[in-house]
């Protein structure tokens, strides 16, 4: 039951009200009036990790209602109901999509400049910024022909139509049963021969929301490339296409400001000195939401040259995130790649400014990830929030031995700065068990902070020639396997008490020696599942963060914006309620008046339940 909307009889509530806000100070579970609640599941407000286009128009298009623009992430809900999407200072006018990790909004026409966010139940969700600006909008349709105008009403017939016709600010949205398997150029299914202009103005290739659009065949060598000719290939947005290639799905070279977002790659008879995705001297790459999967596991043999993922030669300014990268899925043992992400430049300098964060990787062969040669002296190489398990299991490629780590440090300079490891979780690695199997093996320096390790039985938490000695960092939880790491600090070694590691549910338990163990790390909001940290007194260990109360994004409840909905916002929503302090940001009805509804709405929220936004 929940307190009447009754001004004139809200004084007895308010004081029952008062009373509770000094019991919240010290507890999690609160009795608020006449509601008295047990503790529940916290819902948190909704999270977006990135969206497929960060600009376009608003006007043009089907409808004239402008782009579509496709968000990722989680807590949106799994049906849309009353929640909505803005963009700047206006909402979406049409939803295509709407499900509790993936949303496809139309902007329309009173979409801004700003941030793109979600508002459900739970709140408003942090920001995705999104410029609104000029450019043309085409199509392409199985019921197309070439030599329409590309128009929704008058689409195109082919990708290769729509990739040679569009200019700088361009978007060509590929309609549901559309497939590229006939070669472009340059024995590719696509050849990229040009590019937008700047960051601002891409050129980009989307599939509709909702469609099924495939590039390439087997028996390609490629179904994407810039191939190494003349002219300028950067700025492109490629987004939601299924890649397939019996050598590279898609391969970069000599590229910059790129945005790869949403696709699905396979590559069942790679092999060679490639990779599924593969770059070279590709540069401000964002490398988000992909899923690179059955990598060379056809192909008759175990190749190590041949990897999921492989940014290669003076490939700098690489951010890789929450994509899922199971090269060997089926576990083959005579055939398939090796490493699922790889950096290793092949006659060029040292790697730099790479950030693989939000991953989740597994069932590789060799290595999980693998900075072999990387210099962070010349900017951050960093890999954080990643869940890594079952990899490096082996055997040996057949064109010789491997590493068979979690993660692998390198380089073929002398860096003093470190590469940074850290709430990560680790599970199953590399039960190989060469002298290079583990969950980290260093060739160069490693800071490791709030990591979680789990080992089985025979396998090691540290490999390489030198071992622990070029490891340094603190809060830790080793577990399963022998000694820890004795230049790490701070460590812990009881069982983490994981959700079930059998079941790969490495989540935390509520009991868990990893809750509140680790060390607070700046520059890290969230957890892998977009879970603010830290919901406790100090951040977790590992890549999960245990809920406890804050959420993934700003509770509309959470009135003075520190992260958490607690008896604070309870007193500042009372003091709005009876007029100490002016109606501001408790009004959470929307009808104008600071109430004891309000009130009641913050309370729920402080005491673990929904903040119950609108009528």
């Amino acid at each position: 039951m929940y307190l009447r909307n009754d001004l004139s009889a809200r004084a007895p509530q308010i004081f029952t009200l008062r009373a509770t806000v000094k019991r919240m100070a010290s507890m999690r579970i609160a009795c608020v009036a006449l509601v008295c609640c047990t503790a529940a599941a916290y819902a948190a407000p909704p999270r977006i990790f990135y969206t497929d286009l960060t600009s376009g128009p608003n006007t043009g298009g089907e409808n004239n209602n402008g782009a579509y623009v496709t968000l990722y992430g989680k807590g949106f809900g799994a049906s849309r109901g009353s929640s909505y999407v803005s963009i700047g200072s206006g909402k979406a006018v049409a939803y295509k999509i709407w499900t509790d990790t993936k949303i496809a909004i139309q902007l329309g026409a009173a979409a801004s400049s700003g941030n793109i966010t979600v508002t459900n139940a739970q709140g408003a969700s942090n920001g995705a910024p999104f410029t609104v600006r000029a450019g043309k909008i085409y199509f392409v349709s199985t019921s197309g022909s070439d030599a329409n105008n590309g128009s929704f009403a008058s689409p195109w017939k082919t990708i290769v139509k729509a990739k040679d016709s569009i200019a700088a600010g361009d978007i060509a949205y590929i309609m549901d049963g559309v497939s590229q398997t006939a070669i472009d150029n340059y024995s590719a299914a696509l050849s990229i021969g040009s590019g937008g202009t700047s960051a601002s103005l891409p050129k980009a290739i989307v599939a509709y929301p909702g469609a099924s659009v495939t590039i390439g065949s087997n028996s390609f060598e490629y179904a994407l490339r810039t191939p190494a000719i003349s002219g300028a290939k950067n700025y492109w947005v490629i987004a939601g296409m299924y890649l397939i290639s019996g050598g590279a799905a898609t391969d970069l070279v000599s590229v910059s400001g790129w945005r790869f977002i949403g696709n699905e790659l396979t590559c069942p008879h790679g092999s060679g000195q490639s990779a599924c995705f593969h770059t070279d001297t590709t540069t401000n790459l964002a490398f988000y939401g992909n899923y690179v999967h059955n990598v060379g596991d056809a192909a008759g043999t175990i190749d190590k040259y041949y990897h999921a993922v492989y940014f290669t030669t003076n490939s700098n300014h690489i951010d890789a995130g929450w994509n899922t990268v199971v090269p060997n899925p089926n576990g083959s043992k005579t055939s398939g790649g090796c490493r699922a992400m790889q950096f290793y430049s092949t006659g060029g300098a040292d790697q730099f400014d790479l950030h693989v964060h939000d991953n989740l990787i597994h069932d590789a062969i060799c290595d999980g990830i693998n900075f072999a040669t990387v210099n962070p002296d010349n900017g951050t190489v960093e890999a954080y929030n990643n869940i890594v398990y079952h990899v490096g299991t082996g055997p040996d490629p057949d064109d010789g031995s491997s590493n068979y780590a979690c993660v692998l440090t390198g380089s073929s300079s002398s860096p003093s700065a470190k590469v940074e490891i850290y709430n990560n979780t680790f599970y199953d690695c590399g039960s190989r068990g060469t002298t290079d199997s583990g969950t980290v093996t260093p060739y160069i320096a490693a800071r490791l902070r709030n990591n979680l390790s789990y080992q089985l039985s025979g396998e090691m938490y540290v490999g390489g020639t030198s071992g622990s000695k070029l490891l340094s960092g603190s809060n830790n939880v080793w577990y399963g396997v022998g000694n820890t790491p004795g230049s790490t600090t701070a460590n812990i070694t009881s069982n983490p008490l994981l959700v079930n590691a059998g079941a790969r549910d490495l989540h935390l338990q509520s009991s868990s020696p990893a809750v509140n163990a680790g060390v607070a790390i700046s520059s890290l909001a969230t957890d892998f599942d977009g879970i603010v940290r830290p919901q406790g007194t100090s951040f977790d260990v590992g890549a999960y963060e245990y809920g406890q109360g804050s959420g993934s994004g700003k509770s509309a409840c959470d009135l003075n914006a520190d992260g958490n909905v607690d008896s604070v916002d309870v007193q500042s929503a009372i003091s709005q309620a009876i007029g100490t302090t002016a109606c501001s940001n408790a009004d959470l009805v929307g009808n104008g008046v600071c109430s004891v509804v309000d009130v009641q709405r913050v309370a729920n929220a402080a005491s673990g339940q929904s903040c119950r936004v609108g009528r």
